[in-house]
């Protein structure tokens, strides 16, 4: 057959086959279809949900919390509810937190500064906070210190305290009260385990603190080497402000006028030092005629807070303490001009038993010179065309014959809740408590069960090298009035509370030993923490961002 042939025959065999269509698909079939698929999506959705609820209710038991480490430090892997407890625990201790806060808005939702929010930043001190507990945890241990019986039965208080909350506020245990406030995963055996920790930590600090002694070579050398330090200082000084004598009010001068302004202030600091004569009672009224003439632009000659610096803390510190320079010194009678209306200027150019670390900088170096003699005055420069100081120098004392007394008290804070009479009605039932067995080892147990007073009720309240004008006027008063003998025991109110007061007797040391003593303490003491501390590593865990952070603080009260 031809090729020809063949392919006609093809054709023919092609065009007689059956022709075939795909069936149409019913409705029927096409609702089945749609059907099967919500069904698929809706099974999706349902098993997206459960896993949700599943995902939210293991959240909410605290096993993630307990399991996963928010911050490692050094050897020791912190869950994320252990730290709950050093963020609310900073937050807690930041007794002026209040003041700086909303305190209608979570603290990761305000803003702290550099891109960080409140909590980011309270997060990061708890982190240190924890940081430096465990290393001084870890020193603890290497060096076999363990808890005392003591500590444990203050760890014990302190959950019966929590147990007494709970009941109070309606939760039925410990640990729903601790998750309640401190957050998921927070329960009563974590919280004991962090007490431990912290109690160590604390327990084995203050057994380095208590180890520091020194020999009286040892303290003579350091006075020697530094006598300014331990001196203390009488003065008087007096701001003249140039903001007084611009020759308008406008906002901003001209360096013209401001150069004029300062001249005049100069000028006038000078003439008061004139009218002075080396006398600190012409001094005072000098500065008293000054400020009358500036009344409603410079009400006192205090200094610039910039130029002030604070005194360094002793080891142990105390909520009773005044700043070092006091204005003891009554008013004179005004010679100046006066008016009908009351004075209300008080002498406050005038300092006295000052140490060098709480005098303003800028007049220390000149104040603290060996050749500096009664009576010497000078006029200095402030920063920041402030002004011009007159100072006058009254006088010195290297503090050697100040001597001190050890004490201990009991104190009743006054707050809103309790006035000063309930607080005098519970330090006379303490007293009358005492008087059941009147001996310094009960005050002292009985200072540590009702003391309000954080500075000593842990120590039997004892405060020891305590020297005169250290503690608030009413304090001070009891505790060097004369014949005041060991074992005496008294009440003394001031604006603090009630005390009860226990006389112990007079200190180891004289004021100057005491302050160098204190001296040498802090540096060993900051030495030995600062090497242990920074030695310490720290990382960020997976669990870091479950921190509870989202709490609020509560507004400051009238109190504070």
């Amino acid at each position: 057959m031809s090729a020809s042939r063949q392919k006609k025959l093809r054709k023919e065999q092609a065009s007689a086959a059956p022709q075939t269509k795909r069936p149409a698909v019913s409705e029927e079939e096409k609702a089945a279809k749609r059907l099967k698929l919500w069904s698929i999506v809706f099974y999706i959705v349902i098993g997206l949900m459960v896993v949700g609820i599943l995902v939210a209710a293991v959240f909410n038991s605290g096993l993630p919390q307990r399991m996963l480490t928010a911050v490692t430090v050094g050897n020791h892997k912190l869950s994320v509810a252990e730290m709950n407890y050093y963020f609310l625990d900073t937050v807690n201790s930041n007794s002026y937190l209040g003041y700086m806060v909303d305190n209608n808005t979570p603290l990761d939702e305000q803003e702290y500064g550099d891109g960080q929010t409140w909590a980011d930043y309270l997060l990061e001190t708890a982190v240190t906070s924890a940081r430096d507990n465990y290393a001084i945890y870890d020193e603890a241990i290497a060096n076999g210190y363990t808890l005392t019986e003591e500590d444990q039965a203050q760890i014990d208080q302190q959950i019966q305290t929590m147990e007494t909350y709970a009941s109070l506020y309606g939760y039925n245990s410990v640990s729903a009260f601790l998750r309640a406030n401190y957050g998921a995963g927070c329960n009563e055996s974590n919280y004991r385990a962090y007490l431990e920790v912290q109690a160590i930590a604390t327990g084995y600090n203050n057994q380095i603190v208590e180890g520091l002694t020194y020999t009286q070579e040892e303290i003579d050398a350091e006075a020697a080497e530094n006598p300014t330090d331990y001196t203390s200082y009488d003065y008087r000084y007096y701001l003249v402000s140039t903001s007084n004598y611009y020759e308008t009010d406008a906002d901003e001068h001209t360096e013209e006028e401001t150069a004029a302004a300062k001249e005049a202030a100069q000028a006038a600091a000078q003439q008061l030092l004139d009218d002075s004569q080396g006398d600190g009672e012409k001094f005072w009224e000098a500065a008293h005629a000054l400020m009358h003439a500036n009344d409603g632009e410079e009400a006192t000659g205090e200094t610039a807070p910039e130029e002030t610096t604070g005194e360094t803390e002793p080891a142990e510190t105390t909520g009773e303490t005044e700043p070092e320079e006091t204005t003891g010194e009554t008013q004179p009678e005004e010679t100046g001009d006066t008016t009908e209306e009351e004075d209300t200027h008080e002498d406050t150019t005038l300092y006295e038993n000052t140490l060098k670390s709480s005098m303003p900088s800028i007049l220390s170096d000149w104040l603290t010179d060996s050749a500096r003699q009664a009576g010497d005055t000078t006029v200095i420069e402030a920063s920041n065309d402030a002004g011009y100081y007159a100072v006058m120098f009254l006088g010195s004392n290297d503090n050697t014959e100040v001597p001190t007394v050890n004490v201990r008290h009991i104190l009743i804070s006054t707050s809103d809740s309790v006035t000063a009479e309930d607080a005098r009605s519970q330090i006379e039932e303490i007293q009358a408590e005492y008087e059941e067995d009147p001996t310094e080892e009960h005050f002292a147990e009985l200072a540590e069960t009702y003391s309000s007073d954080t500075g000593s009720n842990t120590n039997g309240g004892l405060y020891e090298n305590v020297a005169p004008g250290q503690m608030v006027e009413e304090f001070n008063d009891w505790i060097f009035a004369d014949n005041r003998q060991a074992g005496d025991v008294g009440i003394v109110e001031t604006d603090y509370g009630c005390h009860l007061m226990y006389f112990v007797g007079d200190g180891e040391y004289s004021y100057r030993d005491t302050l160098v003593v204190n001296a040498l303490m802090q540096a060993e003491y900051d030495e030995w923490y600062t090497t242990l501390t920074e030695a310490m590593t720290t990382a960020t865990g997976l669990g870091y961002g479950l921190v509870h952070t989202g709490v609020t603080v509560a507004a400051p009260s009238s109190a504070s």
